[in-house]
C-alpha cells in the first residue's frame, strides 16, 4: 500500500532556499510549499509503503543540517 504523508519543515534563518531547492530533487517529494507562521516549509511526501516513507524521513530528509525540526502528517488512506 503507498505511502502518503506531509511533513511540517522548520529551517534555519536565511536557508529556506538552499533547502528548499535540495528537498525538490528529491523523488519522492511532489510538492513544496513556503509557509509563514511556526514552520517554513510544507512537502507533500509519497512512498511506496510506510517502510519506504520512514526509510526516506531518516535517510534523505533528516541528513540536511539545516533543517531545525520537523512535524511528520501521515495520511490513513491513500485514494
Amino acid at each position: 500500500m503507498p505511502a502518503l504523508a506531509y511533513m511540517l519543515i522548520q529551517v534555519e534563518h536565511g536557508t529556506i532556499d538552499n533547502v528548499s531547492q535540495r528537498l525538490m530533487k528529491l523523488r519522492q517529494i511532489t510538492d513544496l510549499h513556503h509557509l509563514y507562521g511556526e514552520y517554513d516549509i510544507i512537502a507533500r511526501i509519497e512512498a511506496q509503503n510506510p517502510a519506504a516513507l520512514q526509510d526516506f524521513i531518516a535517510t534523505k530528509i533528516r541528513k540536511i543540517k539545516q533543517i531545525k525540526t520537523t512535524e511528520t502528517l501521515i495520511t490513513s488512506d491513500v485514494f
